[in-house]
């Protein structure tokens, strides 16, 4: 079983080309929330980009933003106002989508990523948008929460791909890789649906938002309990200029991007340096481009 290089470089243009199309949906997707008065911030790598590099991260190839599951709830409650090339990407909205990460996708492009190249779903170049949750008020139970959380997105992802981006290596990784392809089988072989997998793990995610906890997360990953912030925190919310796009960021930037990644001002080593590898490439308007011929 082959493991998946993610950190295999772009041409200079097709990267080029590729941020500028992010870009292109980040304003787009920006003004629509200014215009709605709907809360969002950049988080992630998109929010590391922002201060150290004023812009995309040089090898980065996505763009993520958060939101408050109440600001979540109203983007999407309006989406169908969006301009007619853009689409809303969630177990909810298409049968076939199996991960818990809201894509908001520009449907006349192409970003078929090499893990994912055998998905029945489309995949386009997008936004990815991460709905935070209140965190359980007990130790305990926010510890059982993540865990919940976190196999129900690994159960849902599974049912999509049998071979996932596993990163341990040896005999050990090889052991997880063959755990992964036969949950697939069975998950397949019982005709368990992302959507059926998605309703449990917004249940899990979604649980203690009535309880005015004040700390939230995004439970998409397994490191959410740990990242924690204060809601309150992040507001009033700061904008900064991304590459040439305005943008949101959290208050507690800082602190928050801290939690999740330590030193985040120093520039990791090459080998740390990951991408998400796609296999198929468009632009608008464009021609396909493939991996294998070496085009991308």
């Amino acid at each position: 079983m082959a493991v998946i290089n993610r950190s295999k470089p772009y041409k200079k243009e097709n990267l080029e080309k590729l941020h500028a199309a992010q870009l292109a949906i980040l304003k787009d997707f920006h003004e629509f929330c200014m215009a709605h008065k709907i809360r969002y911030f950049a988080v992630y790598g998109t929010a590391i980009g922002a201060v150290r590099h004023h812009g995309f991260i040089p090898w980065d190839d996505d763009i993520d933003v958060g939101m408050l599951r109440e600001d979540y709830d109203r983007f999407l409650s309006l989406s169908h106002e969006l301009a007619p090339k853009y689409r809303i990407m969630t177990p909810l909205k298409n049968k076939d989508y199996s991960c818990t990460v809201t894509h908001l996708q520009n449907k006349d492009t192409l970003f078929v990523s090499e893990e994912l190249k055998h998905q029945p779903f489309p995949m386009c170049i997008d936004l990815d948008i991460f709905p935070f949750d209140r965190v359980a008020p007990e130790e305990k139970a926010s510890i059982k929460q993540q865990k919940r959380a976190t196999m129900l997105g690994r159960i849902l992802f599974l049912i999509g791909t049998a071979h996932p981006y596993v990163a341990t290596q040896g005999i050990k990784g090889r052991i997880q890789r063959t755990v992964c392809t036969i949950g697939h089988g069975v998950l397949k072989l019982f005709h368990v649906s992302p959507a059926y997998v998605y309703k449990k793990y917004l249940k899990a995610a979604t649980q203690y938002n009535h309880t005015g906890s004040p700390f939230v997360t995004s439970f998409e990953y397994a490191g959410g309990i740990k990242d924690k912030v204060k809601a309150k925190d992040l507001f009033p919310l700061e904008k900064v200029m991304f590459e040439d796009v305005e943008i949101m960021l959290p208050h507690n930037n800082h602190e928050f991007l801290t939690k999740v990644y330590g030193d985040y001002m120093e520039i990791p080593p090459k080998g740390m340096q990951i991408n998400h590898s796609p296999f198929l490439l468009k632009f608008e308007g464009a021609e396909v481009l493939r991996q294998d011929r070496g085009e991308i």
